[in-house]
Parts: structure tokens; C-alpha cells; sequence
């Protein structure tokens, strides 16, 4: 069974095969280059610093200019890859099969329909995945090369770099590829699932794009005015924000732009000192700053949780599709 699946699926394998071979090669020999461009620009220190501690500034921008883009690309590559699995793996699994009528001889033989069904299972999603994580290590090498340069200087929560980081991917991955082949032995149309699946699959992946945030304690911060707050700059996410009373409530933001203004100039009119400023502020009613964060060393406990959702919708999906195939006449 095992080795009919393999000649069902060779086409989906061989371009596996062959996206796992170019984007290698592609991701070690523009790392490479990369890396001798670093060391010509003399930036080998400046990998792990912050732009402005940087004593090649110059060279650094133009090293971003030159660079961030195709860094972002290969980010790009990593998270479109789980769409492109559900899309042209999981959707045609079992819809091909049932649209082309295959699947009644398939019923018809001594191997029983649930290890018919294991078997393309394993076939179709076990190399995908070895694909996407051999090449979501390759893009985070690469990554890690150009460190703070790069798209890491954004930080663990940024967009691109959680998307791509620990075990998020494989979670998307999962939930894609279950998501086409249920729609696939529901509709029983090939386009009708690879459309639907690529559709919902966004449609999901936004609305539960801010659900893993409210899921993970978040620490707390606050500080006088005047006092630097610095959840920005050390790669925190930030959830909330503002200004509290002297009583510890939060002031509205328009109410806070407001005596804001208010503090920036004296009752003459004329603009206020630094000094000035900061004591009409707890006198006005800003008594303290606050935020709302998760750390940036919590981020594997986020991408836990993220991976553990899809992978939980995915199971379900999967449930779903065997008990409409073994329905299936």
C-alpha cells in the first residue's frame, strides 16, 4: 500500500524534492555571500549591536539596504510553504481520488479503508514537513548570520519572525494539509478544495492571529513620568499601554493627549521646562506610565501555544475526514 501511495504521490515528491534542493543551495550560497559582504564592510561586530551602537553606521544602512529584502523573501518563502502544502498536498489527497472515481477500486481491495487511507496520510504530509523544516533551520542559519542587521533586530514577535520561528510552521502546516483534505472528501473536487483550503486557511490564520496573545500571562510594568520605559526596545510584545490616575485607574487616551498639551506649557502660555512638565503631570491626574507585556524569553511558551491550537484543529480535521471517507460508497 505503502508503495502505491509513493506512485500516487510521485509528482508532489519530486517537486518536494526538488524546492528542498534549490532553496538549500539558494539559502547557503546567498548566506555566503552575505557573510563576505559582513566581514569586506568590516560589520562583524555590528551583528550583535543595535544600529546606533554601530562604528560603521553608514555601512550598515547600506548593508540593510541591500540585504533586508532578500532576507524578507526567504522569510516569505517559510510562511507561505504551509499554505502551499494544504493547497497542493492536502487538497487533491483523497478529492482527486473520489472525483476521478479511484477510489471505489481502492474500497474494492483487501486492504482495509482506514490503512488506505494512513498510508497517503503519511506518503503526502511526512516529506512536507521534512521539507519545510529542513528549510525553515536553513532560513534561520542564514538569519542568524546578519543577527541584529537583519530582520531579527525587529525582534521575536514581529510578524516575519514569528511566523517562521520554532514550532509555529510546523502547526501551520499541519492545520493547512488537514484543512484541504477535508474539504477536498467533502466537496469532492479537486479546485473546489485547493481554492476553499487556501481561502480559509487565511481566513483562520487572521482570525486567530491575536488569540495565542490573551492565552499567555502577561507581565506588567509602571513607572513615574520622566522614568524610561523600555518594553519597546528589548523585543517585548506589548499588549497595552497608557496612563494611570493617582487612584491606579487607566486614563482614556483623548483624555490623556489632552492634559498632556495641557502640562507642555505654563498658564502664561509660554512653553514649559522639563522640570515643570514632569511635575504637572501627577498634579493634572497622570500619576504613572504602564504597560502590559509578554517578554521576549516567553516567546517559545507563544509559539507553543500557536502550534498547539493549529495541531489541535488539524487533529479534528483529520478525524473529520476519515469519518467521511469510510462513508463513502
Amino acid at each position: 500500500m505503502i508503495w502505491v501511495s509513493l506512485r500516487r504521490q510521485r509528482a508532489q515528491l519530486i517537486t518536494l524534492l526538488g524546492m528542498l534542493t534549490i532553496g538549500a543551495g539558494a539559502i547557503i550560497l546567498l548566506r555566503s555571500n552575505m557573510i563576505d559582504a559582513i566581514n569586506s564592510s568590516q560589520l562583524t561586530q555590528c551583528v550583535t549591536q543595535a544600529l546606533q551602537e554601530c562604528s560603521a553606521a553608514e555601512a550598515a544602512k547600506a548593508f540593510q539596504t541591500t540585504w533586508t529584502t532578500r532576507l524578507n523573501v526567504g522569510q516569505a518563502a517559510i510562511l507561505s510553504l504551509p499554505a502551499l502544502i494544504g493547497v497542493f498536498i492536502g487538497a487533491p489527497l483523497f478529492a482527486r481520488e473520489l472525483e476521478q472515481g479511484t477510489h471505489v477500486l481502492a474500497f474494492t481491495q483487501s486492504v482495509s479503508r482506514t490503512r488506505w487511507m494512513f498510508s497517503k496520510l503519511v506518503v503526502a504530509l511526512v516529506p512536507a514537513l521534512i521539507v519545510l523544516i529542513a528549510l525553515q533551520y536553513l532560513v534561520s542559519w542564514w538569519l542568524s548570520a546578519a543577527g541584529t542587521l537583519g530582520p531579527l533586530m525587529g525582534g521575536s514577535f514581529s510578524a516575519l519572525n514569528f511566523g517562521i520561528a520554532h514550532f509555529s510552521p510546523v502547526g501551520y502546516a499541519l492545520f493547512a494539509f488537514a484543512l484541504g483534505a477535508f474539504i477536498g472528501v467533502a466537496s469532492r473536487r479537486t479546485l473546489v478544495a485547493m481554492t476553499a483550503g487556501l481561502g480559509a486557511f487565511i481566513v483562520v490564520r487572521f482570525a486567530l492571529s491575536g488569540l495565542v496573545n490573551r492565552l499567555i500571562p502577561a507581565q506588567r510594568l509602571e513607572v513615574a513620568p520622566g522614568t524610561p520605559m523600555d518594553v519597546h526596545q528589548d523585543g517585548s510584545l506589548v499588549l497595552d499601554e497608557g496612563w494611570l490616575d493617582t487612584a491606579g485607574q487607566p486614563v482614556s487616551g483623548d483624555r490623556a493627549g489632552t492634559l498632556l498639551q495641557a502640562c507642555k506649557s505654563t498658564p502664561t502660555g509660554t512653553p514649559n521646562t522639563q522640570e515643570g512638565f514632569l511635575a504637572c503631570l501627577p498634579q493634572s491626574g497622570l500619576a504613572k506610565r504602564y504597560a502590559s507585556f509578554i517578554p521576549e524569553s516567553q516567546a517559545w511558551q507563544v509559539h507553543l501555544i500557536d502550534a498547539s491550537i493549529y495541531s489541535g484543529l488539524a487533529v479534528l480535521l483529520l478525524a473529520g475526514t476519515v469519518w467521511v471517507l469510510r462513508r463513502q460508497s
